[in-house]
């Protein structure tokens, strides 16, 4: 017993004599993107929401393991904070400066470090127990805590009395008065990182006046301290409706803290808030030259008339254009905006809606609401591609092909948001063994998680992969070559299809069909397939029936059985070109591309053994021509080298024609 008593004094060095009723703070570190922080801050938000009345929150978004927008937003504090307390990892929670762990109070939480595999300042292990504990801690500190914001709701003024109460002066040699200003509740329309989270409660967002917090280190018996800030407030903050203030008196010596207060968010009568409805933009009706009519709904979710609201329209990310809707909506009501009719770029064109300003420039009390959702549209470009195709999927980092439409719906697992991913052995298993690109001979491959995809519970059974037009005029004997690797599950048929159209898409033909036995390259296996080098195998599948068609498409069609995963790579569309013979003769050296990749600079080089016309184009994923460096420009037999100068990072083709027929090469541009 006597044991237990001295590790609860240690743990709380306050003063036994206080008479102020206590507030506990708890301070805890999460992250966006962090797994086991989505898994435990629920239970660890409830039962803090029942303790309202003594315990004060406040949350530090890490700018670990992954990303997060609000520690984007103010990133040197967090850190100075975090630095402080030494924080290893998250999700971890100091109450009053401590790290509790097993011996906290006497052992009434549930951190269970031994002999389970818990860890001290685990959300997990607070309960009600510890935080009665922490509350029952006397203190001889009082704070009286308020807030105003300014009447245009660009200052926040912050009053803070700090007294001590006791009859005895209060004295510290590293003393720190903290003050905080926090987004009470932050609600995402979609998750800002990758772990699902949408609700935020109680983030820091600003202190005051800075990380380290105001020197206080003593205070005479019945004496009171006074604080006061006049700040702007934060131009990163979601919503003002939500600005709530903390602050706590720390010992920077021992950490342990003495007393803590919170001021709620003020109301704001009668502000603007302007808001998105539903997307009422409707899907385009084809494939080629597809088009959409931009359209969304707006809301006042405010308590004052809104006359103007300015909405831009972005297409995969970059601003389109805009449109400015006039009138008088009322609290509560909705109008409609709508944009003239917009030709699709090609590819996956992602499309949202962002609200620029609000009666010509008024205050907007939340922005969270001030932005759609992304919603993605397919079309393939009118201008084809190429006469050919390369795509070794290395550059794409976990993403999908980029020049590729991809239909969903596709299922989400473990491994990604859907199939045809481009992975690397390191983000599928961590078991060593060979890369995961053709014949282990390349980092990544496009990955289908037939694994994880049970088509009696998913939306669909299928998905699709269709690359965008391909020239075959002048070609003869066209075929494409690809690699794949699969293993079954307990006798599984899950399917892969390769499909073409020249009609974009009204109409396709299965030119490639194989499933079960005949896609597997291994025999069955039950536990989650991640390719051997020697598990490969190519196909190769004649076009020829193509062979002078100006607009080929070709799409890769897979179908669930529930079995086991598909590698697909180093797909390739070859053939003849007319003349090719001519050509190859005419350029002695193939065209090469250095440095590749590039990032100020790529210089194109080739050699002509006869004079002949050149035109030099430059071109992004989906097709379109961003920069010609010659145009039919009369060049003599010889070595050439043409330099071209990127605007931004992405995978572009440089492209040489002649009147006897072209060649590409791939460009990826790092900036």
């Amino acid at each position: 017993m006597r044991k237990s008593l001295l590790i609860i004094v240690a743990l709380f060095p306050v003063l036994l004599w206080g008479q102020a009723q206590r507030s506990v703070i708890i301070e805890e570190f999460t992250n966006a993107s962090c797994g086991p922080c989505a898994s435990q801050n629920p239970a660890f938000n409830a039962l803090l929401a029942l303790n309202t009345d003594r315990i004060i929150p406040i949350k530090y978004q890490a700018p670990f393991p992954g990303f997060d927008p609000m520690n984007q937003d103010n990133p040197g504090q967090v850190n100075t904070r975090s630095d402080y307390y030494g924080l290893s990892g998250v999700p971890t929670a100091w109450i009053d400066g401590v790290l509790p762990g097993n011996d906290y109070a006497g052992g009434l939480g549930a951190w269970n470090i031994t002999p389970s595999s818990g860890y001290e300042g685990g959300p997990y292990g607070y309960n009600q127990a510890a935080l009665d504990f922490a509350a029952a801690q006397t203190t001889p500190i009082s704070i009286n805590l308020s807030h105003t914001l300014s009447e245009g709701l660009d200052e926040i003024t912050i009053t803070a009395h700090v007294k001590n109460v006791s009859d005895q002066d209060f004295s510290l040699t590293a003393g720190r008065f903290h003050v905080l200003v926090l987004e009470e509740e932050i609600v995402f329309p979609s998750a800002p990182g990758s772990n699902g989270e949408l609700e935020f409660s109680h983030v820091m967002r600003r202190m005051y006046p800075d990380a380290n917090g105001s020197t206080l280190n003593f205070i005479a018996a019945g004496d009171s301290v006074t604080f006061t800030f006049t700040e702007p407030i934060p131009a990163y903050l979601y919503d003002l409706r939500e600005i709530a203030v903390a602050a706590f008196y720390q010992d920077n010596t021992t950490k342990s803290v003495y007393q803590a207060a919170y001021s709620e968010p003020q109301a704001i009568e009668g502000a603007l808030d302007a808001a998105f409805g539903d997307n009422l933009t409707v899907e385009p009706s084809s494939l080629c030259a597809a088009s959409i009519v931009p359209s969304v709904e707006v809301v006042n979710n405010g308590g004052d008339p809104i006359t103007s609201i300015q909405v831009g329209l972005l297409f995969n990310g970059e601003p389109e254009s805009s449109q400015t809707w006039t009138g008088t909506l009322a609290p509560g009501q909705t109008a409609t905006v709508t944009f003239p009719e917009s030709v699709l770029p090609g590819g996956s064109t992602a499309v949202n809606f962002v609200i620029l300003e609000v009666n010509n420039g008024e205050v907007d009390l939340n922005r969270l609401n001030n932005e759609t959702t992304v919603v993605s549209y397919a079309s393939i470009a009118d201008e084809p591609y190429g006469t050919g195709l390369e795509e070794d999927n290395e550059a794409y980092e976990g993403t999908y092909p980029a020049i590729a439409v991809i239909a969903e719906p596709i299922p989400s697992g473990e491994f990604g948001d859907g199939s045809f991913l481009s992975l690397s052995r390191a983000e599928l298993t961590t078991a060593t063994g060979s890369p995961v690109g053709g014949y282990g001979q390349s980092n990544r491959s496009l990955f289908v998680n037939f694994y994880q995809w049970n088509p009696a519970g998913a939306a669909n059974d299928d998905g699709s992969m269709t690359y965008p037009k391909l020239d075959f005029s002048a070609q003869t004997n066209a075929h494409l070559k690809f690699d794949r690797a699969h293993a079954r599950y307990q006798g599984s048929t899950d399917r892969l299809q390769v499909l073409v159209s020249t009609d974009c898409g009204d109409t396709w033909s299965i030119e490639y069909n194989k499933a079960g036995a005949a896609l597997a390259t291994r025999p069955d296996q039950d536990a989650f397939y991640v390719p051997a080098a020697a598990e490969w195998a190519t196909d190769s599948v004649s076009l020829a029936e193509y062979d002078g068609n100006a607009e080929v498409l070709i799409q890769f069609k897979i179908i669930s059985n529930w079995g086991n995963n598909l590698y697909i790579d180093n797909i390739n569309v070859l053939g003849t070109t007319v003349g090719s013979n001519d050509l190859a003769n005419l350029l002695a050296g193939k065209v090469s591309v250095f440095p590749n990749p590039s990032s100020e600079v790529a210089n194109i080089e080739f050699e002509l053994v006869q004079a002949t016309p050149v035109t030099i184009d430059i071109l992004n994923v989906n097709g379109q021509v961003v920069a010609t460096l010659d145009q039919n420009r009369e060049y003599a037999a010889g070595k050439y080298i043409r330099s071209w100068n990127p605007v931004s990072a992405g995978i572009y083709m440089a492209r040489i024609r002649t009147s006897l027929g072209e060649t590409t090469q791939r460009i990826v541009v790092a900036k």
